[in-house]
């Protein structure tokens, strides 16, 4: 009996070798270097809020009150690493393996619905594209989401489509509609949308029974809707993230394919073949409409929403229907023979696993753990010159994490300046105070800190020792000294590229606005003349002299498409730290143009300039436009790969 099954088992592996292969390499991918697998952001974020007593007060402060998203994850992972710690290796292992699992459900699914070829096309690329790789090791209801929403799919298509009513069917779909639920809002809107498509498939025989189980289903849900409609009173990312361009669909299709031309022709080509030759097989068409339903209604309830109410639409919430997307795409074409198959099978993986190594350099930019790395980098900088100044912008509870739970040393010297009381005011202030006691300072941050403060340190600290980038951060040291990058525009070395200039008004080393004049010179410039990387930025340094103190005179920065305004930015002397000594004041404004999407735009350019909105006398002692390299990889898990 038992020597029965080994040989069923074995004689089903090798039917079956492609699917064995293709799951393999999905776990050598996502298992990886496995102990290294860093914590990210929101994962940090998460494990920071099971910090509870019990789980009344989780419930209430870390998912209701401090979280956007709906408790399963949350709770999960307070009992989980209540359990086993909270080294990364353990608590990422559930996620993962659910990523490797969805690989097989998406399989079974592409195979019951249309044929082996497909299926295996399917799972190929589910398996190595960065895409569900990145989301399989981060603790967050996204790959978990993804196999709850596979699990509902495949039991609820056999209730609907195939009407097999067996219990275990009827069990799974419930099952996994909770989980669904408790998961994420959007695997919430996936498996309400499934289940009211049911309703056009299902028929009038089985109509009751499927009600039934609805129901059951909404019903283990009420419990949590206070805590959904707390969430959903408090809208969405918008702070952070903006509202999706046009072009949105386009640019995740070529995320999926590693931005790599060579992927979109590679499996435009096996879709071409395979459609033109091959074996016949009966097309089971509602299943294949219903996943292009699916994905399409997801996508366009999030876009639409995003677009007139609050920014939600991104890459991670297209997760749960993005096996249907592809079942939509590959379901139509022939079946191929098992030779055929291999080949495929190999390409596909061969090239999303060559461009996710060496295009994307995936595990060399997402595994660096970024708060701990603040606080290495912090420790190297201070090794080298003790009198170092040490700035992290950063969330400080995330970054105490490793000191609390890895003995990781932070000084308390070191200071966190990214709470909402610290301004650029009380930076200025700050680097004033300590100027003479400083050699140098050190600043670790997150993509989310103002550029300006960049630049003020670099315009009291100009010479760049050196500068460390990560994805989503940066570490700088700076040091007193001639500047490392000089001036794009100087109005006292070249004043003739700067418009408005008149050389009457430059005199006693300053240019001088007479009573009752607004405007003077200022610098202009196409971005596509300017710009040499998208990673790259513009400060412009501006010092002034005041006539009275009750003066308030703006720097303004912009960038424009014609009369259309892309970004504003001002700098006003009432913001700033006035010297009364002498009258005066330096005023910064900084650009990234990574933020801008200036290609949209026709023929845009960046202007700044001095309003002497007060129109009393003012001097410009110095007026300068820099252009300054910054971090090239800070978006690259999300965008195309920007060689430094």
């Amino acid at each position: 009996m038992i020597q029965s099954k080994i040989n069923l088992f074995f004689q089903k592996i090798k039917q079956n070798l492609l699917l064995v292969l293709i799951l393999v390499i999905a776990a050598i991918l996502r298992l990886y270097n496995w102990t290294e697998i860093p914590y990210m952001h929101d994962e940090l974020s998460a494990l920071v809020r099971t910090d509870f007593n019990n789980l009344h007060d989780l419930i209430n402060f870390g998912v209701k009150y401090g979280d956007t998203h709906p408790a399963l994850i949350q709770v999960f992972l307070y009992y989980w690493t209540g359990i086993f710690g909270y080294s990364e290796w353990i608590v990422k292992l559930p996620f993962i393996l659910t990523g490797i699992g969805s690989v097989y459900l998406a399989y079974k699914i592409g195979l019951r619905w249309s044929n082996k070829t497909a299926a295996l096309i399917v799972a190929s690329i589910i398996a190595c594209s960065e895409y569900t790789i990145l989301f399989s090791q981060i603790i967050r209801p996204y790959t978990s989401g993804l196999f709850f929403t596979l699990l509902l799919v495949y039991h609820w298509s056999e209730l609907v489509f195939y009407k097999n009513y067996r219990l275990k069917h009827q069990f799974y779909v419930v099952l996994a509609i909770i989980l669904c639920s408790y998961n994420h809002h959007f695997s919430l809107l996936t498996c309400a949308l499934v289940g009211l498509m049911g309703l056009f498939f299902v028929g009038k025989k089985h109509l009751w029974r499927y009600l039934i189980l609805c129901a059951i289903a909404v019903a283990a849900y009420l419990p949590h809707l206070n805590i959904f409609l707390k969430q959903l009173g408090d809208g969405g990312v918008g702070e952070w993230l903006g509202k999706p361009e046009s072009d949105f669909l386009f640019h995740y299709l070529f995320y999926v394919c590693h931005f790599s031309i060579s992927l979109v022709v590679l499996l435009s080509g096996i879709w071409l073949y395979s459609r033109a030759y091959g074996k016949k097989t009966p097309k089971q068409r509602k299943p294949l409409y219903f996943s292009g339903a699916l994905f399409f209604s997801v996508y366009f309830i999030a876009y639409f929403y995003s677009i007139y109410g609050s920014a939600v639409l991104q890459y991670s919430v297209l997760i749960f229907v993005f096996p249907f997307l592809l079942i939509f795409i590959f379901g139509w074409i022939k079946e191929q023979s098992e030779i055929v198959n291999t080949v495929f099978v190999g390409c596909i993986c061969i090239g999303l696993i060559s461009t996710l190594i060496f295009s994307r350099k995936y595990y060399s930019i997402f595994y660096v753990p970024i708060f701990k790395q603040f606080v290495t980098d912090a420790h190297d900088a201070n090794k080298e010159n003790p009198k170092t100044l040490t700035l992290l912008f950063t969330d400080e509870p995330k970054t105490r994490f490793y000191q609390k739970r890895q003995n990781l040393d932070i000084p308390k010297s070191y200071l966190f300046i990214n709470n909402p009381e610290f301004t650029e005011t009380r930076l200025i202030s700050l680097l004033n105070d300590n100027f003479e006691k400083f050699d140098r300072v050190y600043l670790g941050s997150t993509s989310l800190m103002p550029a300006n403060y960049r630049s003020i340190i670099l315009s009291k600290y100009p010479r760049i020792i050196w500068q460390r980038n990560y994805f989503s951060a940066s570490t700088l040291l700076a040091a007193k000294g001639s500047p490392s990058e000089k001036a794009l525009a100087d109005l006292s070395k070249n004043h003739e590229l700067f418009n408005g200039y008149d050389p009457s008004k430059w005199y006693n080393n300053s240019y001088h606005f007479n009573q009752d004049e607004e405007w003077g010179p200022g610098y202009s410039k196409p971005l596509s003349e300017l710009i040499k990387k998208p990673s790259d930025l513009v400060d412009v340094v501006v010092k002034l002299k005041l006539s009275d103190f009750d003066q308030n005179p703006l720097l303004i920065l912009t960038a424009q498409s014609g009369d259309s305004v892309i970004q504003f930015k001002a700098s006003e002397v009432k913001n700033g730290v006035l010297n009364r000594s002498d009258s005066t004041i330096t005023l910064i404004q900084s650009m990234k143009f990574i933020d801008l999407k200036y290609k949209h735009f026709d023929k845009p350019f960046l202007s700044t300039y001095i309003w002497n909105r007060d129109r009393k006398p003012l001097q410009i002692l110095s007026f300068q436009v820099i252009y300054r390299k910054d971090n090239p990889i800070v978006y690259s898990l999300n965008e195309p790969f920007e060689e430094p």
